[in-house]
């Protein structure tokens, strides 16, 4: 999205509704596998790597997609992009946020295992190469959110450490008032004006936007049917 640009935004609470004031284009490449400790991870060969954050490896006490306040320069703020990585032997399996599901699972099959590296779930460099990063998992990371992957080395025949690009914008939001600007929320749940419509989180499975952010962003989430009426 680019500045002005009139978005509705989907936590598991309802929607949220406004408009881009700025944005900041954010790219870290290569980032490339490492630990707590800072040290480059190889993955052995047929092997699981268990799930990480993104650490910076110049302090790792940082998490490079995590925003740690609510508010930034007067504004709420989140983040929006893609991560593209190499080589192909690799298999990425995000956690949005850490600690919950892995997106990407039939309906009616068992839990994605990244331990026995499954075949349901994952990325690789087809489907979001590194050069460049595709949706094909479109993250959307609000304050207070860590994320993680877990990994696996398809190559039966030799340890890979894989190299990840992270491509993101970083966008300053003003929400709108479910009172004051019914109107243009009205327009927008009903595609009378052009709008990006953003989910935080996976397919059915929206995070929580959570009573503390809420309060932080003063904003009260609508369903669709609200936000038409």
């Amino acid at each position: 999205m680019l500045p002005d640009y009139l978005f509705g935004l989907y936590f598991r609470e309802g929607w949220l509704f406004g408009r881009t004031v700025k944005r900041r284009i954010c790219r870290y490449a290569p980032w490339c596998l490492i630990d707590s400790n800072g040290d480059a991870i190889d993955i052995a060969k047929s092997s699981h790597q268990a799930a990480l954050w993104f650490r910076d490896p110049r302090n790792t006490a940082n998490d490079v997609l995590y925003l740690d306040v609510s508010m930034n320069a007067g504004f709420a703020w989140f983040l929006h992009g893609a991560i593209g990585l190499k080589p192909q032997q690799v298999y990425m399996y995000l956690r949005h946020p850490d600690g919950k599901d892995i997106p990407g699972k039939f309906p009616n099959i068992d839990p994605i295992r990244p331990s026995s590296g499954d075949s349901v779930g994952y990325t690789d460099s087809l489907l979001s190469p590194y050069e460049e990063p595709t949706d094909a998992y479109e993250l959307v990371i609000p304050p207070y959110q860590h994320i993680a992957a877990e990994y696996y080395n398809n190559d039966a025949e030799r340890a890979i450490q894989p190299a990840l690009k992270l491509l993101f914008a970083a966008y300053w939001v003003k929400f709108f008032d479910p009172v004051k600007d019914r109107s243009i929320i009205r327009k927008i749940a009903k595609r009378e004006v052009p709008a990006t419509f953003l989910a935080c989180g996976f397919g059915d499975y929206p995070i929580d936007l959570g009573n503390q952010l809420m309060r932080e962003w003063n904003v009260t989430p609508m369903s669709l049917e609200e936000a038409e009426l």
